[in-house]
């Protein structure tokens, strides 16, 4: 058995052999964070005072018709502020980590962007037809279909980043858009014929009824 201060000289020895060859990795994941924050720190400034200057609050609040809760260019910068952190994180992953685990990295960082992006693009749907719905006085039947029609495609968005078969997601995505396309031709008919067909039942219901009345055959 190897005295113990052998062991010891071992465990430092391994030690440092490590930092030695992570510290230039650490050096240069810092100094390219750093130059990152300093020139997002500066375009940052510029993107602020030019979405401030184009008054987009004032423009969004004379379309809608009221002011928005939450000023829009703190909004996109803040929505800019999370694009730098995420490259930062990327950039620092590509620099620190092995290649087995970047790549494992890399696929979760990929499936959480498709999450997120299908979580705003859900906030962007319903924020849109909230609008046409208070806008337009939209009736009940067609808030509902607008409603069903988000849902399936927010259903086929849930499918891609599922871990179903390539052949599962195909059918579904296949079933779905089938049905989109089905529930839009008999929205668009019914939005575009329905009171002629509505006038015409109701005629024909009115001439059976005046056949069928007690003085017709007279």
């Amino acid at each position: 058995m190897a005295p113990p201060q052998n062991i010891l000289q071992e465990i430092i020895d391994t030690i440092v052999t490590e930092i030695t060859l992570v510290a230039p990795r650490i050096f240069f994941t810092l100094l390219a964070l750093t130059m990152l924050a300093s020139i997002w720190k500066l375009v940052r400034a510029y993107l602020f005072k030019l979405l401030e200057f184009a008054e987009l609050d004032k423009g969004i609040e004379k379309l809608i018709g009221k002011t928005l809760p939450v000023s829009l260019p703190r909004l996109i910068v803040g929505i800019a502020d999370a694009g730098i952190i995420i490259i930062g994180i990327l950039l620092s992953a590509n620099i620190l980590l092995p290649t087995e685990y970047r790549d494992l990295f890399l696929e979760g960082m990929f499936l959480l962007g498709k999450m997120a992006s299908i979580l705003i693009i859900a906030v962007v749907i319903l924020t849109i037809f909230h609008f046409l719905i208070i806008r337009m006085q939209i009736e009940t039947k067609l808030r509902s279909y607008l409603f069903f029609i988000s849902f399936i495609i927010l259903t086929a968005l849930l499918v891609d980043i599922s871990a179903l078969s390539s052949e599962v997601k195909t059918a579904l995505v296949s079933g779905l858009s089938q049905g989109i396309g089905l529930s839009i031709a008999i929205f668009a008919a019914w939005f575009f014929f329905g009171d002629y067909i509505k006038r015409y039942l109701e005629e024909k219901a009115a001439r059976k009824t005046a056949d069928f009345s007690p003085g017709a055959g007279d």
